[in-house]
């Protein structure tokens, strides 16, 4: 992938990042680990009540970032909810019979299942019986799916796994251990609960002027996130091997279990997390995706207080805050853009540059940027709903 290619690529991972936290708020980190989880080709696990958006939140991320229609007889999307009562055939597709009955042997019907597709999503994962679980852990590790015992590559990015309990039962630990990367997702906090609710019914009146479904257009294709994931062998981890080392031994030593094969995993996604910025040499800014290599969703304080170091501000990069007029300028600026916006890209452009606005506003210690906040926001809701008219 070629410097300027690189750059278009992150850009187009940016406007997916614009659409989807201006669509669901406070799930930011989800979003951002969405992304970089599709670059390392990593799995991601959800896990946290029902009702916080997880399923809706991927579903959509899969219509912006792979193609519209599906090549090779490849399935861009599955996704499907698991209980005990769950038949292999509802994942890997039934027992092709008139090949059976012809003599060729025992083979599945594949055709838009599991084994197809390139981002699935398996809701209560963990309470899939044994059967489906053991074609998982291949499908997962190998990318390979045991067709009548003959094994068969597929095209599997990545999949994201939801439950709304962390497993404790020794039997899925291996299981457990494909997905590096875990986030708890919760009711959103009630000081933002009137931006859920604006966001909320936004989205219920697109599903009715599209009758019952939200359509996205991709903004980025599963071959451009293939060509992110070759370009992953460019990065640069020799400047922070030693403190990778050393990170992975201080969250051994605080008693949260990682696996050799995730702690290589996890090598990978601070690759993948440079990568997602745009850069081919890894920093200590690029550690915030070991927040989430928890098992248990109190040990998340334990990470933070190991990471502190290499996350302050000198290492992200981050100067002071920019000075009130320059973010009241630029508030203007969009506030103009936002009256040409003539395409989807247009829109996730907008979008995009909006709410990165919007994360700054929020962190201003400057009293004045609260009502260039309040502008702000009032934009882009007042934006969406006349695109959505």
């Amino acid at each position: 992938m070629r410097p300027q290619e690189l750059i278009d690529a992150v850009s187009d991972l940016n406007d997916i990042a614009g659409v989807l936290n201006n669509s669901f708020v406070a799930r930011e980190e989800v979003v951002e680990m969405l992304l970089i989880g599709a670059i390392a080709q990593e799995h991601l696990l959800l896990a946290g009540p029902p009702g916080t958006g997880k399923s809706e939140l991927v579903k959509q991320f899969a219509q912006l970032s792979t193609a519209v229609e599906p090549e090779d007889g490849t399935t861009p999307y599955f996704e499907y909810l698991l209980t005990r009562f769950t038949e292999p055939n509802e994942l890997f597709g039934p027992v092709d019979i008139r090949t059976f009955q012809e003599g060729g042997g025992y083979r599945r019907l594949i055709k838009g299942l599991l084994p197809t597709a390139e981002l699935a999503f398996l809701d209560e994962i963990f309470k899939a019986n044994s059967a489906i679980l053991n074609a998982l852990l291949t499908i997962l590790n190998e990318r390979l799916f045991y067709n009548g015992g003959r094994p068969e590559s597929i095209p599997l990015l990545f999949l994201v796994g939801a439950t709304n309990e962390v497993p404790e039962d020794p039997e899925l630990a291996a299981l457990y251990d494909r997905f590096p990367i875990r986030l708890w997702t919760d009711n959103v906090d009630e000081s933002r609960f009137d931006e859920l609710l604006q966001c909320g019914w936004r989205q219920e009146r697109r599903k009715i002027r599209d009758g019952g479904r939200n359509r996205l257009g991709n903004l980025t294709d599963s071959r451009t996130l293939r060509r992110l994931n070759a370009a992953l062998k460019r990065v640069d981890l020799s400047p922070i091997r030693r403190a990778f080392t050393e990170v992975i031994r201080r969250i051994r030593a605080e008693g949260i279990e990682i696996s050799d094969r995730r702690a290589i995993k996890m090598f990978k996604l601070v690759a993948a997390a440079a990568l997602r910025r745009g850069s081919l040499e890894a920093g200590p800014s690029d550690f915030h995706i070991l927040r989430h290599c928890w098992n248990r969703r109190d040990q998340a304080i334990h990470l933070e207080a190991i990471l502190e170091t290499y996350l302050e501000d000198k290492a992200t990069g981050r100067g002071p805050g920019r000075q009130f007029e320059t973010l009241e300028a630029e508030c203007k600026t969009l506030e103009e853009q936002s009256r040409q916006l003539d395409t989807d890209i247009d829109l996730a452009d907008f979008l995009h540059q909006a709410e990165r606005l919007r994360r700054e506003l929020a962190e201003s210690t400057d009293p004045r940027t609260l009502s260039i906040r309040e502008r702000l926001e009032g934009l882009i809701d007042t934006t969406l709903e006349q695109l959505s008219d």
